[in-house]
């Protein structure tokens, strides 16, 4: 059911949603009676989840796309209740990598000095996660924090990406606010949780991102911002002592020198930069001097898509300068987050003459992509039929949860991503804690299938199992290995499946992997028996079958709901997303 990040308004429920809901429940409550469990019980098993892409696929899957648990094996009677894909254990192959986790400092000045974002966070952490205890009758588990913030702070992040969920490694990214002591997520606290989940299972599970900007104390289009230097310098010295992964940045959050506030008031004030701009130019050349001086990987990470207007500089969350910016500086690799999803029904790519990249959408991300020559369509190699974008990644936070409800837009948005950007160059985020729990975006991505109609369509013939290298090929048939390839180096020759080579399982971590120079099967080694693992282990109950259930997940959804909860605190003058 729909509900928002922050950055934007939620739609309300459609027929399909409701039709989807009904189904399940009806389902769940005749299932959890065969299993003799209470709903409260069964909700939290596999079995729940497998019944909830079921209904999914029942409602929704059509022409384009539906959900099932391998191609060509469809449930119409109920579901599989001992398929593998809704428990907490990777599939084989699976490295999953989420590539935009995000939690708050429940302790930091921000929360005096930055009061907004306590007025905007506490809105939907109370009717989410449960009310103080004490005020409202517990509930059981999920009743929530005498500190409603805590329940999106570090230590539920914790819980919620590396016991409640199958992810692997987790990117913690950056959140747009400067001076860093007073972001909501300053970056010291963002490298204690790397440094908690890393010491306990002696491996990369957690990495991070700084956030930095160009234009704080903005004075006029020609002069350089007041603070540009100081946060330059701010900049290097947190990649020197911090090392982050990467930098994530925010074209449209406007700032501005004293004296010069935006007309309505509110804050940002609405004069943020395009990549192509002076401050946009010299931000992205900054980061990589950094990169190659302290030997960080060159990632910049920026959010484009999902603006509502008059809250940010909206016109520069258009991702028209991506294309651009990519051209430029061809040894930088940038993920567009969201890839431009700005909220629009997801339709095959209309054409180059139907599309503006000044707007925002998936389709505006494409359509900059290839009038700046960078589409993956130019990058083919010598006897293959798909290529990848030299060095533009996109990424689906936000965008995958608000379309994986629906099994032909799903369709259409992963195939044109595929066609245009790259099987290898397609990124998954699940912007969570602010929806709550990842799996059910991890779940659906496992199950989503190209009916044949989308696979001609795209040119896939084995949809999302097919190699990402040559896509022609299935990764699941070892008949696909039995022998060299003659257009792509190092193609396995053991007549075995390969599982890791998947579009899917790129997708879900193994490309973001390969940009970030983590090595997959290295980290998962390592992972089987460290202490993360044992943490998990020792409370999820019946691991491996439909009753696997981890008791203290309470499964629910985070973020508002309604238009009203949203609007509610935006007409605060405190306000800042």
């Amino acid at each position: 059911m729909p509900a928002s990040n922050g950055e934007y308004v939620p739609k309300p429920p459609s027929k399909q949603q409701r039709a989807i809901m009904g189904l399940q429940n009806e389902k769940i409550d005749e299932m959890r009676q065969k299993f003799s469990m209470n709903r409260r019980d069964f909700v939290r098993t596999s079995a729940a989840m497998a019944i909830g892409v079921w209904a999914v696929n029942q409602v929704t899957g059509g022409s384009w796309g539906r959900f099932a648990w391998a191609d060509g094996t469809d449930t119409t009677d109920a579901c599989d209740l001992e398929n593998p894909g809704s428990q907490l254990a990777n599939l084989p192959g699976e490295f999953i990598l989420d590539t935009q986790g995000h939690h708050v400092d429940d302790e930091g000045r921000w929360r005096v000095e930055n009061p907004g974002f306590t007025e905007f966070l506490a809105l939907w952490t109370s009717q989410a996660m449960g009310r103080l205890p004490g005020v409202d009758p517990p509930r059981g588990f999920g009743a929530g924090e005498v500190d409603p913030i805590e329940n999106i702070g570090q230590f539920h992040y914790f819980k919620e990406m590396f016991l409640d969920s199958s992810t692997t490694v987790s990117l913690l990214t950056a959140l747009p606010n400067l001076p860093d002591e007073t972001n909501i997520t300053p970056v010291a606290h963002a490298k204690e949780t790397m440094d908690l989940a890393n010491s306990l299972s002696g491996s990369q599970r957690c990495f991070i991102h700084a956030f930095s900007q160009p234009n704080r104390g903005f004075i006029s289009r020609d002069r350089k911002p007041i603070y540009q230097d100081e946060d330059f310098a701010w900049m290097e010295q947190t990649a020197r002592d911090i090392r982050p992964s990467g930098w994530k940045l925010y074209c449209g959050w406007g700032d501005s020198g004293a004296g010069n506030f935006h007309t309505l008031g509110s804050f940002p004030a609405m004069n943020g930069w395009w990549f192509d701009d002076d401050n946009g130019l010299a931000i992205t050349e900054h980061i990589r001097n950094l990169s190659q001086k302290y030997g960080l990987p060159p990632v910049i990470c920026t959010h484009k898509g999902l603006a509502f207007n008059g809250v940010f500089d909206s016109a520069k969350f258009s991702p028209r300068d991506m294309g651009i910016i990519a051209r430029l500086y061809p040894d930088v690799t940038f993920y567009t987050y969201h890839s431009g999803y700005d909220g629009e029904r997801q339709e095959p790519y209309p054409g180059d003459d139907k599309v503006n990249s000044s707007n925002r959408g998936v389709d505006a991300f494409i359509k900059s992509l290839r009038e700046n020559g960078q589409d993956a369509t130019r990058f083919i190699p010598r006897g293959l039929e798909h290529g990848n974008s030299p060095n533009s990644y996109a990424e689906l936070g936000t965008t995958w949860w608000n379309v994986m409800h629906d099994a032909s837009q799903a369709a259409h948005l992963l195939g044109k991503l595929i066609t245009f950007v790259g099987p290898r160059r397609i990124v998954l985020g699940t912007d969570c804690i602010w929806y709550g729990n990842p799996q059910p975006q991890y779940v659906m991505m496992r199950a989503f299938q190209f009916t044949p109609q989308a696979k001609e369509l795209y040119n896939l013939p084995h949809g999302l199992d097919g190699d990402r290298w040559d896509p022609r090929e299935n990764a699941l048939d070892g008949t696909s290995y039995q022998s060299t390839h003659p257009n792509v180096d190092g193609w396995p020759t053991d007549g075995r499946p390969h599982p890791e080579r998947t579009i899917r399982n790129g997708i879900l971590g193994r490309n973001a992997a390969a940009a970030y120079g983590l090595d997959p099967d290295a980290v998962r080694h390592k992972i089987d028996c460290d202490d993360v693992n044992k943490l998990r282990e020792g409370y999820v109950e019946n691991a491996g079958t439909a009753k696997e259930r981890t008791p203290y997940k309470t499964n629910r959804i985070l973020g508002p709901r309604t238009r009203r909860e949203f609007v509610n605190f935006v007409k605060s003058p405190d306000y800042s997303p």
